[in-house]
């Protein structure tokens, strides 16, 4: 009987040992997929609004719009806003930035997007995408 409640207790000592390695491992796996997820789509939302942009007449405004709108749906936990590095105010957690370049149009995206298991004193993975697409320039 002794050699019984041995083996139990052996098992309980080594499920509760390997039990919080498991949990890291489901769980960065977890969060690197949806971090890489978030990445891919600020990088295509970022296209979208260089091609926007680019088309002749076009604004940085409808490049920032345009990547706002096909960003937002993908971003969990955080909403893109329009900001640029160097301009005043707050930055905000995700940040969409398009800069008219003369003969190019030019779409930043950055930020960081909230972790499932918050690491270190920012919370969150860093998120950033730049595209710059050349205008499109229409002959008769």
């Amino acid at each position: 009987m002794k050699g019984a409640f041995s083996e139990r207790g052996a098992a309980i000592l080594e499920f509760a040992l390997a039990w919080p390695v498991a949990l890291l491992l489901v769980l960065g796996s977890v969060q690197l997929a949806v971090w890489g997820a978030e990445s891919f789509a600020a990088r295509s939302a970022a296209l979208a609004g260089a091609r926007a942009a680019s088309a002749a007449g076009s604004s940085p405004r409808v490049a920032e719009s345009v990547t706002m709108r096909v960003l937002a749906p993908s971003m969990i936990g955080a909403r893109p806003d329009a900001w640029c590095p160097g301009q005043g105010g707050q930055r905000p957690p995700v940040w969409v930035c398009a800069t008219d370049l003369g003969s190019a149009m030019q779409v930043d995206v950055g930020g960081s997007v909230p972790a499932l298991v918050p690491f270190g004193p920012e919370q969150g993975l860093p998120l950033h995408a730049q595209v710059v697409i050349q205008k499109e320039a229409f002959s008769r």
